[in-house]
This record gives C-alpha cells, structure tokens and sequence, in this order.
C-alpha cells in the first residue's frame, strides 16, 4: 500500500431519543454530523460506537443494529488518498444527561425532529439521506446497507 494512502474506520451514532434524533457540531464546521469517532485498536465496531457516546456526550447507550455502511474518499492536491469506511449504527438511549465535553471539540448539540433535520446541513449526505427515508418506518430494512463511495475522489 502506497505512503499516500491513509485508512480508518469511523463510527457515526444514530440516536433517537423521544422520537427526536442527536446531531453535533464539530471544530466549527457549518454543518451537522452524528456523533462517533475513529475505531482504535483492538476495539470492536459496537465498543467503540458506546465509547465515543460516553466520551463525547456522557451519554450511556446500546446498539441495536448497523444501518449503513459507505466509503468516504478523499484527494489531496498532492494525490494522497484518505479512505474512511463509515459505519452508522442505531443506538437506544440507556441513561445520562447529554453533556457537550470541551476536549471532543464540540461547538454545539442537538435533539431534532424529523422535519427539522430535512432542514438542516448534515453530513455525510448519503447517510442522512437514507436516514430520512428509513426513520419514518422504525429502520426496519436498514441493514447494513451499503450506500457507495463519496468525496471527491470517487
């Protein structure tokens, strides 16, 4: 594998909570993402899925199932390649109060209704976009389902 490839797997929680699904904002970008983080070694999908929500927001949750999957692929200006494999697994609320951490580089935090989120600018597109279809059914066909390759070297 080439010096101008970088790999990683990151995690993004779909929360619903009082039928009203948890986005964040991070390092100031203008848009809104699920909560998560980067897979560590060592660390299973559904463990790291509950870490990064006890980290991030103090909240305890349980995975119920993995929604969706997509390559994110990403150039530089120098050719160098960034693959992320996004993994997006439905969790249930289990406890805590949702609490923005200082170090995780949160900007803000939210519970959305449906329609608010059809307004809103959430990344990664071809997530939330499933998302929209899928929620209004309880997720019962999202499985797992691979949503292709976005970015802009795809």
């Amino acid at each position: 594998m080439s010096q101008n490839y970088n790999f990683k797997v990151r995690l993004g929680v779909v929360l619903l909570h009082e039928n009203k699904l948890l986005l964040v904002r991070q390092n100031n970008r203008p848009f809104w993402v699920f909560p998560g983080g980067t897979l560590e070694l060592n660390e299973g999908l559904e463990e790291c899925a509950v870490r990064e929500m006890k980290e991030e927001i103090d909240l305890d949750v349980a995975i119920e199932k993995t929604l969706y999957l997509a390559d994110f692929l990403l150039a530089d200006a120098a050719g160098a390649i960034k693959h992320t494999i996004d993994v997006f697994m439905l969790a249930r609320y289990l406890g805590g109060t949702p609490t923005m951490t200082l170090d995780e580089n949160l900007n803000e935090m939210g519970f959305f209704t449906l329609d608010e989120v059809r307004n809103l600018p959430v990344e990664p597109h071809v997530a939330v976009t499933q998302l929209l279809k899928d929620w209004p059914e309880g997720f019962a066909h999202a499985n797992g389902l691979y949503l292709g390759k976005y970015g802009n070297s795809v």
